[in-house]
């Protein structure tokens, strides 16, 4: 669980340098470059990553609840939806001027979702602090910017409709990968 825990705080940690660390992200910007910034930032969040899966599955579990036969059937069902909010969060998207931060808010489906039909002590861990995380990044997302009024709903339908056939592709490929990324056959 240790593994776990571990890359829980570095994906939290990752993300708090346009938060809580912007100051000091802002000065390391001006010593290197940009680039090499955004470059650090995606290997502590892609090793974050790497250690929540390797974490998860070499963590002992307890089961703490079962859901019905018909559940993870219903939640392979609504990831589908879950995934084109996600990429419909496309500044000027339609989806962006009705829903503020709709990224976030399929993040938040997603962990929910998989807490649903994982009720074992290591994905209460993973997806509830994943589910933390996202709580905790709106709060200071809104401290930092206030809430800004939605964007005119005159946003282009065109990058709405767009994050259909990509949400589509890519939830095809998280059911074939799934079991190898991680571990676990969401059609089983």
């Amino acid at each position: 669980m240790t593994l776990l825990i571990l890359g829980l705080a570095l994906f939290t940690l990752g993300h708090l340098g346009t938060t809580v660390f912007a100051s000091q992200r802002a000065t390391l910007a001006a010593r290197t470059d940009e680039n090499i910034c955004r470059l650090m930032a995606l290997g502590v969040l892609m090793g974050s990553i790497y250690l929540m899966v390797q974490g998860w599955r070499a963590a002992d579990t307890t089961v703490l609840w079962t859901t019905p036969d018909w559940a993870r059937a219903v939640v392979v069902a609504l990831m589908l939806p879950t995934l084109m909010l996600y990429f419909g969060g496309a500044p000027g998207s339609a989806i962006k001027s009705r829903i503020r931060h709709p990224q976030f808010t399929a993040v938040k489906i997603w962990a929910l979702l998989h807490l649903f039909v994982n009720g074992d002590t290591r994905s209460l861990v993973l997806f509830g602090g994943i589910l933390v995380w996202v709580v905790l990044m709106l709060v200071l997302i809104n401290k930092r910017d206030g809430k800004p009024p939605l964007p005119a709903p005159s946003a282009s339908s065109v990058k709405a409709l767009a994050a259909f056939p990509i949400g589509l592709v890519v939830w095809i490929i998280l059911l074939g990968a799934h079991q190898w990324l991680f571990g676990v056959n969401p059609l089983a």
